[in-house]
């Protein structure tokens, strides 16, 4: 490769043609993509073969290709926030007057009015709250979720920024489904289990009552519950794999317990299996131990 495109190239991996033009000249550059030392994923976005491979590459092909204003934005930008490592299209928003065209595996979106931007790692790119709405109705059901609880606990976002972020998207697809999980990270959900065991697991008649992240002092600790039955003084856990399968957790998890029974309380605990896999069991058997409770 002639040293200087190969100069050019090593702080990003991408350069626009007009900026190896200025150094090198457009007939070396025509000569290096003939060879194939050069390649050309994106129109006036250049590459080194051996870094075709490398999404981060491909994304900054894209962007420099196209030219400012110019911002990563929807799934591309859920990638770069390390929220979503699913491949996909590159995903890049800008102006509406801008005649950037939409390429095989480059998606250009076109908006009046920029959102909030960030830079990260020298690019711009559309905030995690922008990002998680926008990507909503673009992932597949079963994966929507993730991002936006990881965010949360991440504390990368707060919940009342997804609510705004949803308010300037009046016409996204599903959105009422995004609402309602914005309002369970904003409860305390921390887990797509909790959600969805508030969701397709408790929301019955019976079980109804119960308080999401109920918070129970004793003896100075403060511990909160998935699920609490005030009136029976039930709680009901809900225990995923990642968070409760160490022995050290096990054991914190019995301490909590026992804490919890020296005022009166019954701890109810199912897993990820039981919840997925025996819906109709784990209503069973938390209706029969708080009415139980209150025969008590």
């Amino acid at each position: 490769m002639h040293p200087d495109i190969d100069k050019a190239l090593r702080g990003s991996a991408a350069a626009r043609r007009t900026i190896l033009d200025a150094g090198v000249g457009r007939g070396v550059l025509d000569h290096e993509l003939r060879s194939g030392r050069l390649i050309r994923p994106f129109p006036r976005g250049y590459l080194r073969p051996w870094d075709a491979d490398q999404v981060d590459a491909l994304e900054q092909a894209a962007y420099l290709g196209v030219g400012l204003p110019v911002a990563f934005s929807h799934l591309t930008a859920l990638r770069r926030w390390e929220l979503n490592d699913a491949p996909s299209d590159i995903h890049l928003l800008v102006p509406y007057r801008r005649r950037a065209r939409p390429r095989p595996g480059l998606i250009v979106h076109r908006t009046r009015v920029l959102p909030p931007l960030v830079e990260r790692q020298g690019f711009a790119i559309v905030t995690v709250d922008e990002a998680i709405v926008t990507s909503w109705s673009l992932l597949p059901a079963r994966d929507r979720r993730a991002p936006a609880i990881a965010a949360v606990r991440r504390r990368l976002v707060l919940p009342s920024e997804l609510h705004a972020a949803l308010a300037r998207h009046p016409r996204l697809a599903d959105r009422h489904e995004l609402g309602e999980l914005i309002g369970l990270l904003e409860a305390g959900c921390e887990s797509a289990l909790e959600i969805w065991g508030l969701r397709r697991v408790f929301d019955v008649p019976g079980l109804r009552h119960g308080v999401r992240q109920r918070r129970l002092d004793v003896r100075g600790r403060t511990y909160r519950l998935d699920l609490a039955y005030d009136a029976e003084r039930v709680a009901v856990e809900m225990d995923g794999d990642r968070w409760h399968s160490s022995k050290e957790q096990r054991e914190r998890d019995r301490r909590r317990d026992a804490a919890l029974a020296s005022i009166g309380w019954l701890t109810l605990r199912f897993s990820y299996g039981r919840l997925h896999d025996d819906v109709a069991g784990c209503r069973q058997e938390t209706l029969d131990t708080l009415g139980a409770r209150r025969h008590l």
